[in-house]
């Protein structure tokens, strides 16, 4: 008897098949600069961290590959952004065919969203205001980069819609070889790269309400709490590190830079470009980007990480546990106690994770604890940000870090439901307490 493939394991059977057909298109021998075909290794590497929009590279994103390779990470990066399932849907739509009810599950499950009705109206915004904000933030990229258009037209118009989607998606990759550094002198351009990160962020639930469904005045709990954590994360984010580094690594820019570079630091958390080198950062610094990463960008973003409005329920659960509170209730409203339950079981698996990998790169790779646990982070929650570890691991450890950007990309919780078995009883045994803390 044939097993039949539960949505969650078709959905992570879909992208490595993805990832796998990225990978024979690199290894091609037009893909690469050097001399012969890329190994396996450094091209799936290479595919399963654009697919994932992540942006951790073992080779360097602008030397390494033709503008061929350089298009096949592009629309990797913008299949990982867009969703798979949204891709596929979108394809059916137009040839005409029905979207069976197994395919809107997946969707649903790829996207986060709440359940599967409406998703091809999900479907229509998302690759609607997709298309919408690359646009404009090319549009925008096109007006404030400096020297693009030196070596042509196509040229500079691909440099530009390159680095439109890397931003929106929280890709990361870059085309200059040193993020974004070239252009750390120039404010309005890294304004530019701060709004699309955050808008890619945000998830497309809150930003078809903010944006197509204009519900400023009633959104949603979720959307919400969504705004509410990203704000203060980055709020915090960036006061911390104009305090750290005001006299240190910013001691020479003017004020106005100074506010920019701080709120673009502590954006980038979701998306691994950086206006200096890394290693300029402060040690506490460094730790607070660690758990800003673990947290991540919101449900139905580009982004990774355990999530805000994991965070978010959390908090208020502790919060409302010490208040002696059975129920955990924000703006009027009350959570529903399975999303409290799946909040504390993603924050706990990813943590196991995390920590599980953290030493077992230790140990193999001979690496101290700090870079080791900044690129896991980074890896599991799709960041791209590295302190210079990722081309000094071995193979083994390159293996670890891409099944760690691969579960980034489907979820701690679609990794839990991938797991698990499930298991049908009518029996339940009896209750005891246990005694905690």
């Amino acid at each position: 008897m044939k097993r039949k493939l539960k949505p969650g394991q078709l959905l992570v059977a879909s992208y490595g098949t993805v990832g796998l057909v990225g990978t024979l298109l690199l290894m091609l021998p037009w893909a690469s600069t050097p001399e012969g075909p890329s190994t396996f290794l450094q091209a799936w590497f290479t595919a399963i961290s654009a697919l994932t929009v992540t942006g951790l590279t073992v080779v360097t994103t602008s030397t390494h590959w033709t503008l061929f390779g350089q298009t096949v990470i592009l629309v990797l990066m913008q299949i990982g952004g867009l969703g798979l399932m949204v891709l596929t849907t979108l394809f059916l739509v137009i040839l005409g065919l029905r979207v069976q009810l197994g395919h809107r599950v997946l969707i649903a499950q790829d996207r986060n969203h709440f359940n599967f009705t409406g998703i091809l109206s999900l479907v229509r915004s998302v690759v609607f205001l997709t298309l919408a904000i690359e646009g404009v933030g090319a549009v925008l990229m096109a007006l404030l980069m400096p020297g693009i258009w030196n070596d042509g037209f196509l040229r500079g118009l691909f440099f530009v819609v390159f680095h439109t989607v890397s931003a929106f998606n929280g890709a990361g990759f870059d085309l200059t070889g040193q993020s974004l550094e070239p252009f750390r002198y120039s404010p309005g351009l890294n304004l530019v790269f701060i709004v699309l990160i955050l808008l890619g962020s945000l998830g497309y639930v809150v930003l078809q309400e903010l944006l197509v469904q204009r519900q400023w005045q009633r959104p949603s709990l979720h959307s919400r709490l969504v705004l509410w954590v990203t704000g203060l994360i980055t709020l915090f984010g960036s006061a911390f590190y104009f305090m750290t580094e005001y006299n240190q690594s910013m001691a020479a820019l003017p004020l106005e830079n100074k506010v920019v570079e701080s709120l673009f630091q502590a954006v980038t958390r979701t998306a691994g470009f950086t206006t200096v080198p890394i290693t300029n950062w402060s040690e506490p610094f460094l730790f607070l980007m660690i758990l800003m990463m673990f947290v991540g960008a919101s449900p139905g973003s580009v982004g990774g990480g355990i999530k805000t409005t994991t965070v978010g329920t959390i908090v208020l659960a502790v919060w409302a546990i010490a208040r002696g509170k059975k129920e955990v209730v924000i703006w009027e409203r009350e959570i529903a106690s399975e999303s409290v339950t799946k909040a504390f079981t993603v924050t706990v698996v990813a943590l196991i994770l995390v920590s599980v990998s953290t030493l077992l790169l230790m140990t193999v790779e001979k690496l101290p604890l700090m870079p080791v646990l900044f690129e896991v982070v980074s890896a599991m929650a799709t960041v791209g940000l590295s302190m210079g570890v990722t081309q000094q691991l071995s193979p083994f450890g390159q293996v670890i870090i891409i099944l760690l950007m691969f579960v980034g990309r489907i979820g701690v919780l679609s990794l839990v439901i991938f797991l698990a078995k499930q298991e049908y009883r009518r029996l339940r045994y009896m209750k005891e307490d246990i005694l905690i803390g």
